[in-house]
């Protein structure tokens, strides 16, 4: 039954409760000391008293909760899960009465979940921490949000969920990072303990060496000294003698700072190691690199450690004898004469061994040089001790000192107090003097304002009935006032019907006028299509004049020709084509136009559409007559040059057409995967009319062209100089 359970300091909260009521400003101190006395009493009387019967003593619902939290780890560090559960239990009880404590209820699911792990139940924990969700917003403390996460994140490990245990743990390190760095030297060893499950040993070691790093920069011994174990065990399983090396060394450093025995085996101050199911050979080969790496380094003291290890890994093994060897060679190299504890450390544990092993004689003379020893440790000991009792009898006398000065210092002040109040008081005894004085000038001074008063007051009298004139006269100018502003008014309305009048006018003149020139603007768009109309069909006329009269010509050479410049008038006939038929007169649809002059080209040099590709990649752009029409004749000489030229002697080829906007310019690229141009045959330097008619309209357009013909032919134009519609 839990009432029926003890605990040291179930009545803390007791403590509390007249440690509030002795704050207050009206006790004295020889009256806190007082309820200081009765609490301690009380606490001795009611110290058998179950954990029901301290909750009823208590009447805040905050104080109730605070006090089971505490009752309940303390049954946990005691071992009794079922009583640390009750307590929990009944602390949310009372914690959830009270709005806005979610940091307290989030705190008792966190503790009432390590109740589950200890029964070895992790499921369960997780299970219960999850109850904390709801309470979980921005009122409660980092703190117990940290708790929160590290708690969930060691459950899920339990449960071999490593991904959601180190999504946790990673959600605590950014956390902790905001108000608490330190914190997270155990999240890194957590996360260490993942990596070395799932066998990544780097990640296992980059964590621990950062929790070693912060346990090392806090200086917290409990902490550090934990992780020099972690780290290498760490570096034991894996191998690793220099950088255990490195680690023996930082133990070393590190119990120099606690107070030891030196008559105590030197086994004792060294680093625990697991070794597992290693082999004695391993273990021993291991330690040896361990000591050469530190003879290497200088680091003597680190190599004594060392062989400590190796003899007590013979010692274990029943091999006393090869202990001894280590041990001698320690007291011949690496332990210094110069300190006597280090060297009895030694001496102590040879005198064991060469018990063990029978060796009498050599043991007696071991004995020996550990009295002769001893005694000289003890005289240095007796040293330092009178050195410190000394020390301690000057900071006493120092302290008693600062006392009497201090006791001096208050008896003047509290002459100096009596003087000031004396002072004070005559003081008062003048001020009341003058305050009487006082009074009676102020009689005199009262009776005084009295006839003025009364002056006062006939020549306000006299001033009333000058202003009444005065008033009467401004409300006739003010009536005056108001016609005048009336007849303004008036006046006013009228220019403003007349200004209306002619604003009215001046709109319907406007207006007719717009119709007028909307009218004219749609005569002139519509003779404007018309003339693109008549200009297409008359070039269109042309190309078909000059198609007969290359059908009619017997020379090839002399018929290509007309049948390049019937496609070249054509090409311009679109142009005039696309404007009269787009929304605007000065607008081309560049896709479409592009899309008619290629298809047009395909079936004038009747291309094979199954032999030879025409693809065109073109932004959707509207661009200026102006810009279209060099644009065009650049396109159509250089896929005519495709047609014609690009695929002799090949079955298959393709021709790409790409038009696009790249940084403010427009790059035109028409592209083959034909035979190239030939490399007896320099184009910016020849007679061919086609390149002519493309570099005047190249520069025309202010375009830089560039030629490349590797796998086929590429010829690319960046316009610098381009209208848009």
């Amino acid at each position: 039954m839990l009432s029926k359970k003890k605990s040291n300091r179930e009545l803390w909260n007791y403590r509390l409760l007249f440690n509030k009521i002795c704050t207050f400003s009206n006790i004295s101190f020889v009256k806190k000391i007082l309820v200081i006395l009765f609490i301690i009493c009380y606490c001795q009387l009611a110290h058998g008293q179950s954990v029901d019967k301290i909750i009823q003593a208590i009447s805040n619902p905050r104080q109730k909760a605070d006090t089971l939290k505490y009752i309940g780890r303390q049954y946990l560090m005691k071992g009794a899960p079922d009583s640390a559960a009750y307590c929990f239990n009944l602390g949310l009880s009372f914690a959830q009465q009270i709005q806005k404590n979610n940091t307290q209820i989030v705190q008792l699911y966190c503790q009432l979940s390590k109740v589950d792990e200890i029964q070895q139940n992790p499921q369960k924990a997780l299970t219960t921490i999850r109850l904390a969700n709801p309470y979980l917003d921005g009122t409660v403390t980092k703190a117990s949000r940290s708790n929160y996460l590290f708690f969930t994140a060691k459950y899920q490990e339990l449960l071999l969920r490593y991904d959601s245990a180190l999504h946790y743990l990673q959600q605590a390190e950014i956390l902790n990072s905001s108000f608490n760095p330190y914190a997270n030297w155990s999240i890194y060893a957590v996360m260490a303990d993942i990596f070395m499950a799932n066998d990544n040993y780097s990640k296992a070691e980059e964590y621990e060496v950062k929790a070693f790093n912060l346990t090392k920069s806090e200086g917290k011994r409990m902490d550090h000294g934990f992780m020099i174990n972690r780290l290498g065990n760490l570096y034991t399983q894996q191998k690793k003698p220099a950088k255990f090396a490195a680690i023996l060394l930082e133990h070393n450093e590190f119990i120099k700072g606690r107070k030891k025995d030196f008559r105590k085996d030197p086994i004792h101050s060294l680093l625990f190691i697991d070794w597992g199911k290693t082999t004695l050979n391993e273990k021993v080969e291991f330690m040896k690199k361990v000591r050469d790496e530190h003879v290497k380094n200088g680091f003597l003291h680190a190599a004594a450690s060392a062989n400590f290890y190796l003899a007590n890994l013979y010692e274990n093994a029943d091999q006393p004898e090869e202990s001894l060897k280590y041990l001698y060679e320690n007291r011949s190299f690496f332990i210094s004469k110069d300190i006597p504890t280090e060297v009895y450390s030694n001496l102590n544990y040879i005198y064991k061994l060469q018990i063990k092993t029978g060796k009498t004689t050599e043991a007696i003379l071991t004995a020996n040089q550990l009295m002769a020893l001893n005694t000289k440790i003890a005289d240095i000991t007796n040293a330092e001790t009178i050195l410190e009792l000394e020390k301690k009898y000057e900071t006493a006398k120092k302290e008693k000192e600062i006392e009497l000065l201090n006791s001096q210092n208050q008896l003047n002040s509290l002459e100096l107090q009596r003087e000031i109040e004396q002072r004070f008081a005559l003081e008062r005894q003048n001020i009341l003097k003058d305050s009487t004085i006082l009074q009676q000038q102020q009689l005199a001074l009262l009776s005084d304002r009295e006839k003025t008063l009364k002056f006062s007051e006939l020549e306000k009298e006299k001033l009333l009935s000058v202003s009444l004139a005065r008033e009467n006269d401004l409300q006739e100018k003010l009536l005056t006032d108001g016609k005048k502003r009336n007849r303004l008014l008036l006046s006013g309305i009228g220019l403003l019907a007349i200004a209306g009048a002619v604003i009215l006018y001046q709109y319907g003149k406007q207006r007719s006028k717009n119709s007028i020139i909307e009218k004219q603007r749609a005569d002139l768009e519509v003779l404007n299509r018309e003339i693109h109309h008549r200009v297409k069909n008359n070039l269109q006329v042309i190309s078909s004049l000059l198609d007969l009269q290359s059908e009619a010509t017997e020379d090839t050479k002399t018929a290509e020709k007309f049948q390049e410049g019937s496609q070249r008038v054509q090409s311009m006939a679109y142009i005039h084509q696309n404007l009269y038929q787009g929304e605007s007169i000065d607008s081309i649809d560049i896709q479409q136009y592009i899309n008619m002059l290629t298809n047009n080209l395909m079936q004038s040099y009747n291309a094979d559409a199954d032999k030879i590709t025409l693809t065109a990649d073109v932004e959707a752009i509207k661009l200026h007559s102006d810009t279209v029409i060099p644009l065009g004749m650049i396109i159509n000489e250089l896929v005519s040059n495709a047609l014609k030229y690009a695929f002799k002697n090949k079955q298959h080829g393709q021709i790409q057409v790409v038009l696009k906007r790249i940084n403010e310019k427009l790059l035109l690229q028409v592209k083959d995967n034909g035979i190239g141009i030939p490399d007896n045959i320099d184009v910016s330097t020849g007679a061919s009319f086609g390149y002519k008619i493309i570099k005047a309209f190249a520069q025309k357009l202010k375009g830089l062209m560039t030629i490349n013909n590797k796998n086929g032919t590429d010829v690319q134009l960046l316009i610098a100089k381009y209208k848009m519609a």
